[in-house]
């Protein structure tokens, strides 16, 4: 049996552990969900880092909630920043809060758009704050772990407008566990605090809320709270620091949930999504969701036809087979110990397709690469290359040129870890 059949079967007969699948690929933590105009931005944490050593900060957007772009955040402190949050002002500026991984402090920057460039405006203290906009009152307000609500200068003409804070409020009544991730939501005439209990690192780390009346409490928390937690039979542990959306009128929860893969840490999270509804003064988990663009009925720009083909590798690791990138997962991946190593997916017959995605286990890191295509497996025609200059592979993420093959390559030339690792390779056609 020669080496690409024998790639073959262990891609095919590796026992993977199903969990929910994350909403995008790679290392994303602390999920703000929003929406500005006809898109939503989702802003997280770079994980898979060593705690206090964070990636850069990257903002995943998306109009159809099928198809999820990429890019950087300018203005922001490289490796330095944890769970950023945006809000827009009255003036019609984004202001951008967010929690410093060297004094664990929470800070403010504003910009002109959702994705920057943003400048520091002011060190407001604090901890994991999430600003919030008082339908009642119509002023803006930011909440922090310590159990505070900071009011901030609602002044539009102010030169200190949502960067000062005016006034700070304790929040009252019973809030067992907790710990961070604070988040408020407003629904039907009551003020819902919700926060992540436990600890990031453990599987105690769970979602829960109280209710209230008034938006500094006092609160009471609700008898079916924690409405998410570490469920090992759905592959989710962990879950927690989250927000939420609506969409087409329903409710979605954002957070993160832990890579099974590498076990309890607060260092390698992906990003997940559960429906939710408020009903009666509760909130309701509906269902994870695995697939949110099925869950809506939202079709995509593209058809993936390398979606559960054959795939085959110069070299894998065990439990990162070549499939992993064909699997239609962004929690499984392919993986090698050194570089230059390439993956090959073959379609069954020739095709033509407009696009090849590559998602980069840390798609913020720099790596050298190329795609190559081949109708025969003996003569291959360059498609796109990365090989002479390092990049980051979220910038490269997406290659667009219309071909005809059979077979698509990837070759990995080296990487800031010297090696070669993906998450999924996607072959691509317009629908």
């Amino acid at each position: 049996m020669n080496s690409r059949l024998i790639t073959l079967f262990l891609s095919f007969f590796t026992v993977a552990i199903m969990a929910q699948n994350p909403v995008v690929p790679g290392y994303f933590a602390d999920p703000s969900i929003k929406k500005f105009g006809d898109t939503y931005y989702m802003y997280s944490t770079t994980d898979g880092y060593f705690s206090g050593n964070d990636g850069e900060i990257l903002v995943w957007t998306t109009k159809n909630l099928a198809d999820w772009d990429v890019q950087s955040v300018p203005g922001l402190p490289h490796e330095t920043v944890w769970a950023p949050a945006v809000i827009q002002g009255d003036n019609g500026k984004y202001y951008l809060y967010c929690q410093s991984s060297v004094d664990y402090s929470g800070y403010v920057y504003s910009g002109d758009s959702p994705t920057g460039p943003f400048k520091k405006e002011a060190h407001l203290g604090g901890f994991d704050i999430e600003p919030f906009r008082d339908p009642v009152s119509g002023k803006i307000y930011v909440i922090s772990a310590g159990r505070e609500l900071f009011l901030m200068d609602n002044d539009v003409k102010s030169p200190t407008y949502l960067t000062k804070i005016e006034k700070k409020l304790s929040i009252k009544g019973n809030l067992f566990d907790y710990t961070e991730g604070p988040y408020l939501v407003y629904k039907d005439g009551l003020y819902y605090c919700m926060w992540a209990g436990g600890r990031c690192w453990e599987t105690s780390y769970k979602v829960r809320y109280a209710v209230s009346k008034n938006i500094d409490g006092p609160y009471e928390e609700a008898s079916n709270s924690p409405i998410l937690k570490t469920d090992e039979k759905a592959g989710i542990s962990g879950p927690g620091h989250h927000s939420i959306t609506e969409i087409d009128g329903r409710s979605f929860m954002f957070y993160h949930r832990q890579d099974l893969a590498k076990g309890p840490t607060c260092d390698y999270r992906f990003s997940a999504v559960s429906e939710v509804e408020f009903k009666n003064g509760k909130i309701n988990l509906v269902s994870y969701v695995d697939d949110l663009a099925k869950t809506l009925n939202k079709k995509g720009k593209y058809t993936n036809l390398a979606l559960n083909k054959n795939a085959f590798a110069s070299s894998q690791n065990a439990g990162f087979e070549a499939g992993k990138v064909v699997d239609g997962r962004n929690d499984t991946r392919w993986t090698t110990s050194s570089a230059p190593s390439d993956v090959t997916i073959d379609l069954g017959q020739e095709f033509s397709f407009d696009a090849v995605r590559v998602c980069f286990e840390y798609p913020d890191k720099w790596v050298t690469f190329k795609i190559e295509t081949s109708t025969d497996y003996q003569n291959w025609q360059l498609y796109a290359d990365h090989s002479q200059e390092a990049v980051q592979g979220y910038k490269e993420m997406l290659q667009t040129k219309t071909e005809k093959a059979r077979y698509v390559k990837v070759t990995v030339n080296n990487s800031e870890d010297r090696n070669a690792s993906l998450w999924e390779v996607q072959v691509l056609k317009n629908n």
